[in-house]
């Protein structure tokens, strides 16, 4: 259901959840494309960021309505949720679907500092 999300899908959900955050859910592609350029993340046009939101919108991760002429658009998972869900699959795919061994891997990456903070 989630797979894998590329690097500006994690950025336009972080945008999103960041507004959702402080109780703002008519989100335009207006709105998260300044969230972005005033990030500093890397410069994207306009247009691929709609076409990414789109996207998101069709792998049901976004949901998204029509106002008038504009469309707006919020997640349909939390951020601690997608973290679950992601968490769950990777315990599938790599762990015979075993939590407890993927905990003990987490366990041990943060014991080595291997954690890295995105």
């Amino acid at each position: 259901m989630l797979s894998r999300h590329g690097s500006l899908e994690c950025a336009i959900l972080s945008a999103l959840w960041g507004l959702e955050q402080n109780d703002v859910y008519t989100n335009s592609v207006k709105d998260v494309y300044e969230i972005l350029a005033n990030k500093g993340c890397e410069k994207r046009a306009y247009t691929t960021i709609k076409t990414v939101m789109d996207r998101l919108h069709d792998k049901r991760i976004l949901l998204r309505y029509k106002d008038g002429k504009k469309f707006f658009y919020r997640t349909v998972y939390s951020k601690n949720e997608i973290i679950i869900k992601s968490l769950t699959e990777i315990a599938n795919r790599y762990c015979d679907g075993n939590l407890n061994q993927l905990s003990v891997s987490l366990n041990e990456m943060m014991e080595d500092n291997l954690l890295v903070s995105v």
